[in-house]
């Protein structure tokens, strides 16, 4: 299993490295190693298929567009960052407020939550907005490609650069201070 992991990290660094030599053939191989995770960004992040759709769109584009900056290593993180760039920049130009809606059907669906697992929140934001305000961006990050991309420990530990103890540590850390966060909100609004 570690291998297959390994193996499909430096197939995104090796497609990425193609594109910045001029290979836009290897552009169909990234999406489908890719877009499964980032679409799921995206949706956290804008809650709308079409709007989601649009900024995986425009993630691609922007790759592109700025192939000569990238590095060399860790390709999804640099895409990961894009796409998350990509959607705050879209928030911005509507001037939107995005709230998760665990009641909504295609929420749950597109965040691959079943009913038993859906939170109960008594507070209109719901946890993934919660989970923006008090975590940090790598916590953030660990949090989504963990509980919404059911990615496993070791995956995510290839992914970003680190150990998988520290992932786990990060992951456990990041669901006490999310947890903390919603306790002082309920006591604050109850």
């Amino acid at each position: 299993m570690a291998r297959f992991i390994e193996k499909k990290k430096c197939r995104v660094d090796e497609y990425l490295l193609k594109i910045r030599q001029g290979d836009s053939s290897v552009l169909g191989l990234l999406y489908e190693e890719t877009a499964k995770q980032l679409y799921t960004l995206c949706y956290t992040y804008l809650r709308n298929r079409q709007n989601s759709e649009d900024a995986l769109s425009e993630t691609y584009l922007t790759t592109v567009r700025n192939i000569d900056k990238y590095r060399g290593s860790k390709g999804f993180n640099w895409l990961y960052t894009i796409c998350k760039n990509t959607c705050l920049n879209m928030l911005r130009k509507n001037e939107k407020n995005v709230f998760v809606d665990f009641d909504d059907e295609e929420t749950v669906n597109v965040l691959g939550l079943k009913e038993e697992n859906t939170p109960d929140l008594a507070d209109e934001s719901g946890i993934i907005a919660l989970s923006k305000q008090v975590l940090k961006e790598n916590e953030f990050q660990v949090v989504v490609l963990h509980a919404v991309n059911a990615m496993k420990f070791k995956e995510i530990a290839k992914i970003v650069g680190e150990k998988e103890s520290t992932v786990r540590w990060q992951y456990n850390n990041a669901i006490k201070k999310v947890k903390n966060a919603y306790e002082r909100r309920m006591r604050d609004d109850g």
